[in-house]
Order: C-alpha cells, then sequence, then structure tokens
C-alpha cells in the first residue's frame, strides 16, 4: 500500500510539471493585460451634422482594463459622462459601450451620442482616461443651424429564389426625413400579413427594431421558417413617413428541387444502362454468358 501511494505521489507530480507552462503562459497573458497601456485607436476627430441630427463622436480604446472612461466638453470643468453614467439629466447625451474583442483581444469602443444636436453643441470633446497618465482623445464637433432635409426612403433585400421547405427571409429598410418612421406593415399578394392568420401560424416571424445608435431608419425583418408551394408570390414592404405611405416589392418564387432531382436520377440510370452497350439495346450479362459457356463446353466433351 506504501508503494502505491508513493506511485500516486509521483503521478501528481508529473500532472504538475505537464500543467505548469500552460499556468505560466495563462499567469504571463493576465499579467501583461494588467500591465499594458491603454491605447486610443485611431477614428474621426471630426464631426459635421444638422441641427436635429444624431451626432455620434467615436472613441475605441485598446487595454482599458480596470480604469474609466470619461466625456467631457473642453469648455466646461464638469464631465458629461463616465463610464455609461450621465451627469447632465437635460441633455439628450449617453454613451453607446461594445465590447470589440471579436475584432481585436481588448479593444473596447466609447462613443459619446448627443441626439437632436443643436449648434450649442458645437465645440472640442475629449474622451479620457483615468489613471496615473493623462490619455486623452479629442473630437471637434460641429453643429449646422439648419436642419437636414432628407427624403423618405425604403428598400427590401431578400433571396429570391427558394428551394422547397427552406425559409424565406426578407428585411426592409427604411427611412424617415427627420426620424424614422413610425411603421412597416407586410403584404402578400395584395393582403396585408398578419401572425394570427391560419395561412403562417407557427411559420410566421416578423421582427422590427432601430439600429443600435438611433436615427432615421427602421428596419423589419420577416421571417417563415419553412416555405410551401403557396407562399410564392409577390411581398410588398410598405412604410409611413412625413404622413405619407412609401412601399417596395420582391417577387418570390419557391422551386421544387426533390422533383428535379428526381428526374436528374433518372436520367442518370437511364444513361449508365445504354452506356454498358452504344450498338445494341441489349445489356449482356456476366453470369448468362458464364452459363451458356458452361454448356458449350459440356457438349463438346459429351460428344
Amino acid at each position: 500500500m506504501a508503494r502505491i501511494g508513493f506511485y500516486l505521489k509521483i503521478l501528481e507530480f508529473l500532472e504538475i510539471l505537464l500543467l505548469l507552462p500552460l499556468i505560466i503562459k495563462v499567469t504571463s497573458y493576465s499579467y501583461k493585460r494588467m500591465t499594458a497601456e491603454p491605447a486610443f485607436v485611431n477614428t474621426p476627430r471630426n464631426v459635421t451634422v444638422h441641427m436635429n441630427e444624431l451626432a455620434q463622436l467615436q472613441c475605441r480604446i485598446k487595454n482599458l482594463g480596470p480604469k474609466q472612461v470619461a466625456w467631457r466638453k473642453v469648455s466646461i470643468d464638469w464631465p458629461l459622462t463616465v463610464g455609461i453614467k450621465t451627469f447632465d439629466p437635460k441633455e439628450d447625451i449617453s454613451v453607446s459601450f461594445k465590447d470589440l474583442k471579436k475584432q481585436e483581444e481588448g479593444l473596447t469602443q466609447w462613443d459619446l451620442i448627443i441626439k437632436h444636436a443643436k449648434p450649442r453643441h458645437t465645440g472640442m470633446y475629449e474622451c479620457q482616461i483615468s489613471a496615473k497618465n493623462l490619455y486623452t482623445h479629442y473630437v471637434y464637433l460641429k453643429v449646422i443651424d439648419t436642419p437636414l432635409v432628407v427624403n423618405p426612403a425604403i428598400a427590401m433585400y431578400g433571396t429570391k429564389f427558394i428551394n422547397l421547405h427552406e425559409p424565406i427571409k426578407l428585411v426592409c429598410n427604411a427611412t424617415g426625413g427627420t426620424r424614422a418612421p413610425s411603421l412597416i406593415d407586410w403584404f402578400f399578394n395584395g393582403h396585408m400579413i398578419r401572425g394570427r392568420d391560419p395561412r403562417w401560424k407557427s411559420r410566421l416571424r416578423i421582427n422590427d427594431y432601430v439600429p443600435d445608435v438611433p436615427g432615421r431608419m427602421l428596419v423589419s425583418e420577416l421571417t417563415i421558417d419553412y416555405s410551401i408551394f403557396e407562399d410564392k408570390g409577390k411581398y410588398v414592404c410598405r412604410s409611413f413617413a412625413m404622413n405619407n405611405f412609401y412601399t417596395t416589392s420582391l417577387d418570390i418564387s419557391v422551386l421544387n428541387t426533390e422533383k428535379e432531382h428526381g428526374k436528374r436520377a433518372d436520367t442518370k440510370k437511364y444513361s449508365s444502362t445504354t452506356d454498358e452497350n452504344p450498338n445494341s439495346g441489349y445489356s449482356a450479362n456476366p453470369t448468362t454468358s458464364l452459363l451458356a459457356l458452361t454448356f458449350v463446353m459440356l457438349f463438346i466433351l459429351l460428344r
């Protein structure tokens, strides 16, 4: 028993030795991340918007670690934001935070968002990292004192040819003149698409959303999880903006791929049979030929 215990101790020691390089690597990586100096990634330093537009001042930081990010206007002494917390409730200001580690390890985004910008918002802003050393990123905002006039627009995207039983996915992007449209409706062959309609029951999903940074666009996604032949036809997307309706359409075809595959298989089978003997409609059978040869040999021997 003492010898078994001794061997177990040796095995535990060997396991630690095998894991030691991995432990050192992880510890070293964590230490580097904690001690690495933060750095700003190049983003636009001059932003120009019209009055009542949304202003987005970008600030991307690599290796921020546990440090805090603050936004302030250079002409005032107090911060506008610290982290994602705002300090001026009168201003329509917020911070759009994103962890961008999928793009690059240790990269984060701390954009300052000013909704309905006014000329008084014009000026120099700084994105500041609170640390022993001062790290600042300056962005100048200019707000033109006239509203931007934009005509409403609408567009639809999707695949026009769908294989039977595959999902149908359509996306409708609608833009308003001064703000996002209030609604988006969907139609199929002239009839409004409603989720409670038995035709679409358990197959239909409609998801409406405004992009991460609110603006003048409303996006609607229509998904039919399981297509049937009766789903082919004209799909219409309609938005309402500036007291008018705007529409766009897309014709969808549902293909019977199963029938096509069946035709191809039959053709291939027929071709492989006729290729065995291109000069005749008869296909030789190896077993039949062997039997015939055997009878001939017996006939010769018995004579």
